[in-house]
């Protein structure tokens, strides 16, 4: 029991954190993190007919960008949340998902997800943009999942931060299994609706004025905002206890890579992402 899902608890719960998201998590790296928690227990997927709730718990520190577009990393440790009701209701950090309908492969359910804002000290870059709030998203999931492969789509609308909606597309597949060590490859595009990336990657006039960098007025529109490769390893240490592994390396794309907070110097439109961590079943 629990053989192959300790890696999905890293990555599903690396964003969970109950104290000033903002500043402790950062955008980049939940962003980055969540792409590849939806597809780790299905690529290697436990068995889910499990009676009544069922538990990881752990740790995980990690290198990541102050936000997405950012060059300057901080170091994080974070706790690991993964609860689960049979197979349908699951809590991944701050991400709660329901399965509302199944046939074979095919999964469909609703979702709400605790997203995280950005502070506005995080970096100087971001001096007089104001801070973007933490807010609720809601939405819907379809996902394809096999024994090794996943393809999944998510769509999330914000609730307020002014985020609107925003797509999550997710392929997936196992690479290499040997004894203890198994390791997964997945890649993530990400759409953004016109008013999420103004949002993120956008200056209003009066934005501009209070920069601290005096940065132009940069007015965005829809489009995908980022594609990365995620590759991903776990190691068996016994029955419930796993080591983990992450790398991803990714590109800002469109209007996102174009914007003043990533251009000339003040960032870079290549984001990177590492970390390790250990998760127990209980």
């Amino acid at each position: 029991m629990f053989k192959h899902c300790f890696v999905s608890v890293f990555l599903a719960s690396i964003t969970a954190f109950p104290v000033s998201a903002q500043s402790f998590i950062g955008e980049g790296f939940s962003s980055a993190v969540e792409a590849v928690q939806e597809g780790i227990d299905l690529i290697w997927p436990d068995d889910l007919n499990v009676k009544g709730l069922s538990a990881r718990l752990g740790f995980g520190i990690g290198f990541t960008p102050d936000y997405e577009g950012s060059d300057n990393y901080r170091f994080r440790i974070i706790p690991l949340i993964d609860i689960r009701y049979k197979s349908r209701l699951q809590l991944n950090g701050s991400r709660l998902s329901y399965v509302a309908y199944r046939k074979g492969p095919l999964e469909v359910g609703p979702i709400v997800n605790m997203k995280f804002g950005r502070n506005e000290r995080q970096n100087s870059v971001l001096v007089g943009f104001g801070n973007i709030s933490d807010t609720v998203q809601m939405g819907v999931f379809v996902r394809y999942r096999t024994q090794e492969a996943l393809v999944s789509v998510e769509y999330r609308h914000g609730l307020g931060a002014n985020l609107g909606g925003s797509v999550q597309l997710t392929v997936g597949h196992g690479i290499y299994k040997a004894g203890k060590f198994s390791a997964m490859l997945a890649a993530r595009a990400r759409w953004l609706s016109r008013r999420a990336m103004q949002t993120n990657y956008g200056l209003t006039k009066t934005q501009s004025e209070a920069s601290a960098l005096n940065l132009p007025v940069y007015t965005t529109g829809v489009g995908f905002s980022e594609l990365n490769v995620n590759l991903v390893g776990s190691y068996e240490m016994s029955d419930q206890i796993r080591l983990l592994g992450l790398v991803s390396v990714g590109t800002l794309t469109g209007y996102a890579a174009k914007s003043p907070i990533v251009t000339e110097g003040r960032g870079t439109k290549t984001q990177m992402l590492t970390g390790v961590g250990m998760a127990i079943a209980f």
